[in-house]
């Protein structure tokens, strides 16, 4: 079979003509994106850039929206190279679909090159071969044989099992090779279109992962079963909405440049390091950390069931904060600094021992204070989310204790979990942030860093108390505008580490 006979196609529901297009973006390509600090740098990434003509930013698009872009980057090279789409396809795929990196390469060996992605025979077609008269794989001669630009042939029913099987294995399938054993011609989208019509559409959208995955400026939602593609109409425009994508249709949010959740104040590569320190050490760590923690007076097991970090044993009736296992009256306003334990103190400990023993030990120190609170906020947020599912049922029940309640007048309930939640995550990676702060150059910062920090706790742990209170105890007005400070706090240290800590004296305004 030759790949003569087979173009590159979509459907008709996939194709959009150039002034359909144009309705709604213009396309602009760039071969040489400029590199960010993310994780997988690469100058040689090529970025299609989706301009929406009403504003900047970025926006979730549908996956049959971008088909066409890689498309026209197909037919642009095709027309180029003059060799069959299906093998511009993996040329473009193997060279993160970056034109004229693709373009150097192939003129400087196109043989090499061929051969060493799998689609030589496809490129240099040679003379048809006599059919064989039975499949090398089952043995029959009962089906009509298909073949490959190599040569092999195999019965048709063997070829759609051959597909059908490399397309439940995944995004893999798409560099699946020849079903001969000792052939390393690829196949592509003529031989999956040919005997597995059904399932060529995954084919495709695997293809077109790939494409978006190669693009600095569009990552598929990680949301799970979503099939929207966040796309910035430009570098610039990425970094004004904070690298932070919001999915209308999911309403998962994500960092564009590392697909995680987002992680201001910490960037991309220092969550990268912490992830991968919290593998690594997080077997250890979790076992310090128990689910479970002695009351400080009466050492009752108390077990943490909610957000706050204001506990009181029900044995003794002691308070105390979850994270230090501190007297809560410490950590009060009234005695000089709220939530003191969110600094680092090596306790007391020989700075000055230089043997590796001791500085493993504070290493180790260092990290667990930091994972702790890190782990913490991460808990208090899973609860927070928890809590959310539960709170329009308890809108409904507030909305009907009280006479000619509008459902409006309780809608401050969710506004407060979901600004809980927000907190709760910038919380967790300020210690991610701060883990890493550890230029001596820039101890003042760090410290007023940790006061804004301590500042944020403050406001976060008392709009928690204050949500979880019961609904009899619910004070509308309090909650709005503990609601309101905490959200401006917090934008407001962000703020302050975007800008670069520069002002280290004047105290962050919070109204």
């Amino acid at each position: 079979m030759s790949d003569d006979e087979y173009e590159y196609e979509y459907s008709d529901e996939e194709e959009h003509s150039d002034d359909d297009c144009n309705d709604d973006y213009s396309v602009e390509y760039s071969d040489n994106e400029m590199e960010w600090d993310g994780v997988n740098d690469n100058p040689n990434t090529a970025s299609v850039i989706l301009t929406a003509n009403k504003g900047e930013g970025i926006r979730m698009l549908p996956a049959e929206d971008v088909i066409p872009e890689m498309k026209r980057r197909l037919d642009d090279v095709t027309e180029v190279l003059g060799v069959p789409p299906s093998a511009v396809a993996v040329l473009l795929r193997e060279n993160k679909w970056s034109k004229e990196v693709l373009l150097e390469k192939f003129y400087n060996n196109p043989e090499k090159l061929q051969l060493k992605y799998g689609i030589y025979a496809r490129c240099n077609p040679v003379a048809t071969k006599k059919s064989t008269k039975f499949c090398t794989i089952c043995y029959d001669d009962d089906f009509p044989m298909m073949g490959m630009p190599c040569g092999h042939e195999f019965c048709t029913e063997c070829w759609k099992d051959f597909v059908d099987t490399a397309i439940s294995e995944g995004p893999s399938c798409i560099r699946k090779t020849c079903p001969a054993a000792s052939c390393a011609e690829l196949m592509t989208e003529v031989e999956v279109k040919i005997a597995a019509p059904e399932s060529f559409p995954k084919f495709e959208t695997y293809q077109l992962r790939s494409f978006v995955e190669s693009n600095t400026l569009t990552r598929w939602c990680p949301g799970r079963g979503c099939e929207r593609i966040a796309c910035a109409s430009s570098t610039s425009a990425m970094e004004k909405a904070n690298n932070v994508a919001n999915c209308d249709s999911c309403d998962t949010s994500f960092c564009l440049k590392c697909g995680e959740e987002p992680h201001s104040p910490s960037n991309c590569k220092e969550l990268e390091r912490w992830n991968e320190k919290c593998k690594n050490e997080s077997e250890t760590a979790n076992w310090i950390l128990a689910n479970t923690k002695p009351c400080p007076k009466c050492s009752s097991r108390i077990e943490k069931n909610q957000g706050c970090n204001h506990m009181v044993c029900q044995k003794c009736k002691h308070e105390f904060c979850w994270i230090c296992l501190g007297e809560w009256s410490e950590h009060g306003a009234n005695t000089g600094g709220y939530y003191k334990c969110n600094k680092f103190d090596s306790g007391g400990g020989d700075d000055n021992d230089v043997s590796d023993a001791a500085k493993a030990k504070r290493e180790l120190d260092r990290y667990l204070h930091y994972y702790k609170r890190y782990h913490a906020h991460s808990e208090a947020q899973a609860f927070a989310k928890k809590q959310l599912k539960e709170t329009e049922s308890r809108m409904v029940l507030l909305q009907e204790s009280s006479d000619n309640a509008r459902w409006s007048d309780v809608e401050f309930l969710k506004t407060a979990n979901e600004q809980l939640i927000e907190c709760r995550r910038v919380l967790k990676f300020t210690y991610t942030f701060a883990y890493y702060l550890t230029d001596d150059s820039k101890k003042m910062q760090k410290e007023c860093f940790e006061y804004h920090q301590e500042m944020l706790e403050r406001f976060t742990e008392s709009l928690s108390e204050l949500s979880e209170k019961p609904l009899a105890e619910m004070d509308r007005t309090t909650v709005v505008n503990q609601t309101r400070v905490v959200d401006r706090f917090m934008k407001n240290i962000l703020k302050y580490v975007d800008d670069g800590m520069e002002d280290i004296q004047t105290p962050m305004m919070i109204a």
